[in-house]
């Protein structure tokens, strides 16, 4: 049997299925045909697909078209009227200006005022923002009730800052005068870096570098006091700790301070009566 043959012999029994008598069959066969076409369908289509999507030639270049419109803009006579022929002008007033003198040929600075010339060369001053001094200051000193002078115990001072590197101390009590270093001697300094005015006064200043300060006021045992009027019982000390920029002595820096103590000097509870008692002599 050849291939044509079979296959009329095919289209045949197919041509008798789609045209049979019976409904059932006619039915059937056509049910089973649509099958096989969408089975046949969903088959060749997807791959018809991606052979499509890679053939270079199936890909066109996208052109955006650009729509460019050109405006012309028709000038329009102006409705106002046309100057005269002869316009007239009126001269513009003279303003007198005075001149700007220069007072000085040179160049201004940029900040106004060098502030390290100026710390180098003027005088000291207090820090704006004060710190907090660590201070072992005796709060009182017993003493005899008739003395007439003290020395004052040795005292400590220090501040963890390490930008404050100058410190002034002022000291100060009423009816009292101070002995700083050389007993007997009034030891100021007006110039250098250690500082000392008021020694043998009321009004002690010392300024330098924060350990010098507490060095000098122990020197020579101690800070030494003397009545200048009665006995010291009763008498307070003031003590004042300023940062400043560079050694000071100004009396109306002292206000500045945020750290202090006040050491109050007391009389000892003594008993002057005389007490007799009996002894025995061997």
């Amino acid at each position: 049997m050849s291939l044509e043959e079979l296959i009329n012999r095919v289209r045949y029994r197919l041509d008798g299925y789609f045209h049979s008598e019976k409904r059932s069959v006619k039915i059937l066969a056509r049910f089973l045909a649509f099958t096989l076409f969408a089975a046949v369908i969903s088959t060749i289509a997807p791959t018809l697909a991606d052979e499509l999507a890679d053939d270079p030639s199936m890909m066109q270049p996208v052109t955006n078209q650009e729509s460019t419109s050109t405006v012309t803009i028709t000038p329009t006579e102006s409705a106002t009227a046309s100057p005269s022929a002869n316009p007239t002008f009126s001269p513009e007033p003279e303003i007198s200006r005075p001149a700007i003198a220069n007072p000085s040929a040179q160049p201004l600075s940029e900040d106004g005022v060098d502030s390290e010339s100026a710390t180098a060369t003027g005088p000291g001053v207090a820090l704006e923002i004060q710190p907090r001094y660590i201070l072992k200051i005796p709060a009182t000193g017993g003493i005899d009730p008739r003395a007439s002078t003290y020395f004052l115990p040795l005292i400590y001072a220090a501040n963890e800052d390490p930008e404050v590197e100058y410190t002034m101390v002022c000291i100060s009590a009423p009816a009292v005068r101070f002995d700083l270093g050389a007993k007997g001697a009034a030891n100021n300094s007006i110039e250098g870096d250690e500082l000392i005015t008021g020694d043998q006064s009321g009004q002690l200043i010392v300024s330098a570098k924060t350990n010098r300060v507490i060095n000098l006021i122990n020197s020579s045992n101690g800070l030494f006091l003397s009545s200048q009027s009665g006995g010291l019982a009763g008498r307070s000390l003031t003590f004042r700790f300023v940062a400043v920029t560079k050694p000071v002595a100004d009396p109306e820096i002292c206000s500045a301070a945020q750290s202090g103590a006040i050491t109050t000097v007391r009389a000892l509870g003594l008993d002057l009566s005389t007490i007799k008692g009996g002894g025995r002599l061997k």
